[in-house]
């Protein structure tokens, strides 16, 4: 075994040892942040990214439990995206990059993360634009205005009028039941359960950008069985909030 000198190692280990020093603080910073969903940060202290990934995971993993109540996870949900900080890096790189976009003439989907569990997107609409209603098949969804105003309404399936399916694409007729019509502003929230609320459409009153949190995420199969409606201008007769809509595929 080779003799190593004691001052020499001493004298080369030095130099390491204060590198770890000078690095303590930003891996104590990291640690911070991952860990502030188990209250090592004052209660309502904003959450960093890495935080906020970290604690939304911790409660879409049970989603796999028999008794997952899926309103209860979106109040935790709800709760921690508004407490999301915006200037994070991350968020507010991707804010910038997608706002150089406008003049596209589409709405911007830009993937923040993405897992077996849930994902994260930040979408951008221009005035005016418009995502037509549509459902969000098995899924549960959190939608966090995060800059402008947009018009949303929401929807459940009322009733099933006709449902055809020829060659794979999905058609027929259906009664939609309006349950939400709101304005969205910086900071407000809206959700959907896989049963409830799950038929939206969305109209930027002003460019505006929105985080969605979607728990379990897209995939192929849900992609597939994802429906599109073309509602009627006003509701049934005799009925206030009761629309006939043609599904699309």
């Amino acid at each position: 075994m080779d003799e190593y000198d004691r001052r020499e190692f001493i004298k080369t280990s030095i130099p390491g040892f204060f590198g770890v020093l000078l690095s303590l603080p930003t891996l104590c910073a990291l640690a911070t942040r991952a860990n502030a969903f188990e209250g090592r940060l004052p209660a309502g202290q904003p959450l960093h990214w890495e935080a906020f990934l970290e604690a939304v995971a911790k409660e879409a993993a049970k989603q796999h439990l028999d008794n997952w109540a899926q309103e209860d996870y979106l109040k935790k949900i709800s709760a921690l995206t508004r407490n999301l900080y915006l200037d994070d890096p991350v968020i507010a790189a991707a804010m910038t990059k997608v706002s150089e976009q406008l003049d596209k003439h589409w709405v911007d989907f830009h993937d923040l993360e993405k897992r077996f569990d849930f994902a994260v997107c930040l979408l951008q609409f221009d005035v005016d634009e418009t995502i037509n209603p549509h459902n969000h098949p098995g899924m549960t969804g959190v939608i966090l205005c995060a800059s402008g105003e947009i018009h949303t309404k929401n929807y459940d399936l009322y009733k099933s009028i006709e449902d055809l399916t020829i060659d794979g694409k999905h058609s027929g007729k259906c009664l939609l039941h309006q349950t939400s019509d709101m304005v969205m502003k910086k900071g407000d929230v809206s959700t959907l359960t896989s049963k409830a609320r799950n038929i939206h459409t969305l109209k930027a009153r002003q460019v505006t950008q929105l985080i969605d949190i979607f728990t379990p995420p897209y995939n192929k199969e849900r992609q597939e069985n994802s429906l599109w409606y073309e509602l009627d201008e006003r509701p049934v007769a005799g009925s206030k909030n009761i629309y006939e809509a043609v599904l699309k595929s």
